[in-house]
C-alpha cells in the first residue's frame, strides 16, 4: 500500500472538504468512502472487514494517494 496520508474523521466533520484539500495539493486520487458508490465491487473489501475477515488493503487502496473518512 502506498498511501501518503490517511486522515480518519467521523461522519459529518469535513472529511469530503480534507479530500478535495488532498487532491489540489496533489495526493490525487483521494479515497474516500463516495468511491465505493462509484466502484461498487470496492464493496466487497468493506463487507469482508466488518466480519472481521481477512482484507488485502493494498488491493482496496491500489491507485490511490490517500484515504480520509471513518
Amino acid at each position: 500500500m502506498s498511501l501518503s496520508v490517511i486522515g480518519a474523521g467521523f461522519g459529518r466533520t469535513g472529511t469530503m472538504s480534507l479530500k478535495k484539500a488532498l487532491e489540489t495539493l496533489g495526493l490525487s486520487p483521494c479515497h474516500h468512502m463516495e468511491e465505493v458508490f462509484k466502484n461498487p465491487w470496492q464493496l466487497l473489501f468493506w463487507e469482508r472487514a466488518a466480519k472481521g475477515k481477512k482484507v488485502d488493503w493494498s488491493e482496496v487502496f491500489q491507485g490511490y494517494s490517500a484515504s480520509v473518512d471513518w
